[in-house]
């Protein structure tokens, strides 16, 4: 009896260090509860993973950190979920009591009394990966970096004095701005910018480095309480305190750790599911010779895609799994049905494996080649094959399938791909049937001018995740996984070992048909068959998408994204080639540097929405001014350059002042009116476009000096 007590004992010892302390409240803190059983508290909508959005249902870290306050307190939150510059405005006109993410900093001290801090994240900086070196936070210096408006670090970056801030409402558009070039790098926590990259599938942007300010180094998350409520404050902490540190670490591993390790978003477990993770180790079988598929590497480890996979599957499920070595793919088989593993990563479903196995969704699919000496004619269909001995893989799922549905067949058996392939080679075996994927992996390695792809066949290998049959529980988790494993996931494992390139900016599912038909293409050229005609058509239509596509990538190169007038870029071009005709032909032309006056009035007043509207509604007058020779684009922020080929003075001053007195006498939507100074030059010989841009630009200085809203012309032709 003492025997069985001391484990009890020891068990029960432990389960009470688990369970949170109780709360101990004062009087006046249940009297607060009581009479403030509804608590108003701001949220993010887009603060990945700690506040966001699944489908409809908002989730998160913070979520459920609050349900674990609300029952441990009684107190009840309703939340207001907005923007962050919305709610942070909200909580400091005390128009909500509570504000979730809020970092700690001297200057907010007078309206938050703050928690201690739930969550530390480190503040990294994203740049495009065309933006060079990056040595350090030097490297922007003059560059515009995009911010979260009132963000905690924002005075800090601002005293500095050596960036041009860009400020930014929601998470979304600071990521897409520096996709699409408007802005240099962005400033921001790595889990949240870390997300929405994989979530868009962002391909050009790169992390530079951490941010390490002197007053800054993480994000601290806290609560933040109005001062009024000491009380509520009071209430807050002590929950948090209360929390235990598995409960923590629960909470970590069920949003933290997913969110960071995989972009495939939470999977939600069961209480069972979750006990069968922490308690079971699963075991799986490999095909050790089935290259690229899985196999083992020189050293005896796990390799291929089911390797990829396994490490995918390890962290979106926090889970252990351990390898069963076997000799061949028919062990393995015989290794599963004795209950020696577990699982099968990659298995096609059949009949007779039903007996013994459960099957997910098939999640890969690959079509069967046929592999021949390089004198073997084309193979148009599987039946051009009879009379013929056709080496498969032993144990493999198509051997029975082939043999009924087609009992003319010769088929023989091999141990593994390398064994078919060289009895192929050495005239034993007329042709080898395997997977596209696992011959073209071979003929890399070897066979390059001795053997070929004759064809291909109408059956194509489904894979699927298999499990013993008993396992309902393993079954229902992996099949979870699998229905969060995404497209990109997939593209990723796939093209890492499969010799297909994808070519960006084309349709994925295209290519794939493509490369597969340009495979066939290369045999059909050498024999010069009646598919030739097909397969040019295919790469006719493959020619065309991608020059649609070139074109839509020469546009965006050329073309601000705001205003849809020229950019920087292509102004550069169409100045250098006024210049070069007015040396060669003496032609006149002039340029025309516009801005607008006190824009950045109208961004302080209206916000940064309001003036990428005035932007554009100015963008609309220059169009519909200038002639059609004349080139319009915009040179940065509230600045625009006009070029006038074949221009006389006069001329280019009546244009600009005609567009001046427009934009004075429109009136602007939200605003009212706004004006724009102007400032001319006209080439000169020997100028360059940075002597004609400075001379346009002290032009404008001049117009600005001497009371804005004018045009003016520099005269220094000399």
């Amino acid at each position: 009896m003492r025997i069985l007590f001391i484990p009890l004992f020891i068990l029960f010892y432990l389960s009470i260090n688990a369970i949170a302390e109780p709360i101990k409240l004062t009087k006046d803190e249940k009297t607060f509860i009581a009479s403030h059983p509804i608590i108003k508290v701001g949220m993010m909508p887009d603060f990945t993973p700690f506040a966001y959005y699944i489908k409809n249902t908002p989730v998160g870290f913070e979520h459920d950190l609050l349900k674990m306050i609300s029952k441990r307190t009684g107190l009840e939150f309703e939340k207001k979920i907005d923007n962050w510059t919305t709610i942070y405005s909200a909580f400091k006109d005390k128009k909500v009591d509570m504000i979730t993410s809020i970092s700690y900093k001297k200057f907010r001290e007078p309206f938050t009394t703050f928690t201690s801090s739930y969550y530390d994240i480190p503040i990294m900086i994203f740049v495009r990966d065309n933006f060079g070196q990056y040595n350090g936070i030097k490297s922007l210096e003059g560059k515009k970096v995009g911010v979260l408006k009132d963000v905690f670090y924002i005075k800090e970056l601002e005293n500095m004095g050596t960036m041009n801030l860009i400020y930014y409402d929601n998470y979304a558009d600071l990521t897409k701005d520096l996709v699409f070039g408007k802005i240099d790098a962005l400033i921001q926590n790595l889990t949240n910018i870390n997300y929405l990259i994989k979530k868009n599938l962002y391909s050009n942007l790169k992390l530079a480095s951490e941010l390490i300010l002197p007053n800054t180094k993480k994000e601290d998350l806290r609560f933040g309480v109005q001062p009024e409520e000491p009380l509520l404050s009071s209430i807050i902490q002590k929950a948090l305190d209360s929390i235990t540190k598995k409960e923590k670490e629960a909470l970590v591993d069920k949003w933290i750790g997913s969110i960071k390790e995989y972009s495939g978003g939470h999977i939600e477990l069961n209480k069972d599911e979750i006990a069968y993770l922490d308690t079971n180790v699963i075991k799986y079988c490999i095909n050790p010779d089935g290259m690229p598929f899985e196999g083992l590497n020189e050293k005896g480890e796990h390799s291929g895609m089911s390797s990829d996979y396994y490490n995918l599957f390890e962290k979106m499920l926090s889970a252990k799994f351990e390898l069963v070595k076997t000799k061949n793919w028919n062990e393995s088989i015989t290794y599963i049905k004795q209950h020696k593993c577990d699982m099968l990563a990659l298995g096609m479903e059949t009949p007779e494996r039903r007996k013994y196995l459960n099957f997910t969704s098939s999640y890969l699919e690959v079509p069967l080649v046929v592999a021949t000496r390089v004198d073997v004619p084309f193979i148009n269909q599987i039946l051009d094959l009879e009379g013929e001995k056709i080496g498969i893989i032993k144990g493999d799922a198509f051997v029975k399938i082939l043999r009924q549905k087609y009992p003319s067949l010769n088929i023989i058996e091999v141990e593994d791909i390398k064994e078919g392939l060289d009895k192929v080679k050495n005239g034993e075996l007329f042709a080898y049937i395997d997977t596209l994927a696992s011959i073209g992996y071979e003929f890399q390695q070897k066979y390059f001018g001795e053997l070929k792809i004759a064809g291909k066949i109408s059956e194509n290998l489904k894979l699927s995740i298999a499990v013993v049959k008993e396992d309902k529980t393993l079954l229902t988790i992996l099949q979870k996984t699998v229905n969060k494993i995404t497209n990109e996931m997939h593209r990723e494992i796939f093209s890492k070992w499969i010799p297909i390139k994808y070519q960006k900016g084309i349709d994925y599912d295209l290519v794939w048909k493509i490369s597969i038909g340009a495979i066939l293409f290369i045999i059909l050229v050498v024999y010069w068959n009646r598919k030739i005609i097909k397969t040019n058509k295919l790469l006719q239509e493959a020619k065309k998408d991608i020059e649609v596509k070139n074109k839509e990538l020469e546009k965006l190169a050329i073309t601000d994204k705001l205003t849809n007038l020229y950019n920087r870029r292509k102004l550069d071009e169409l100045l250098q080639n006024e210049l070069n005709r007015s040396e060669r032909f003496k032609h006149t032309f002039a340029v025309t540097i516009l801005d607008i006056d006190y824009f950045k009035k109208v961004n302080d007043t209206f916000g940064h929405q309001t003036g990428d509207k005035v932007l554009i509604e100015i963008s609309n007058i220059l169009r519909t001014h200038i002639r059609t020779t004349d080139f319009v684009g915009r040179f940065g922020g509230e600045e625009f350059v006009i070029i006038c080929p074949e221009s006389q003075k006069d001329g280019v001053y009546n244009l600009m002042e005609s567009i001046r007195l427009d934009v004075q006498n429109h009136t602007f939507k939200d605003i009212g009116n706004i004006t724009m100074s102007f400032g001319i030059a006209l080439v000169k010989e020997n100028d360059t476009s940075e002597s004609l841009l400075k001379r346009a630009d002290i032009a404008l200085y001049e117009a600005k000096n001497s009371g804005r809203n004018k045009v003016v012309i520099n005269n220094n032709f000399s």
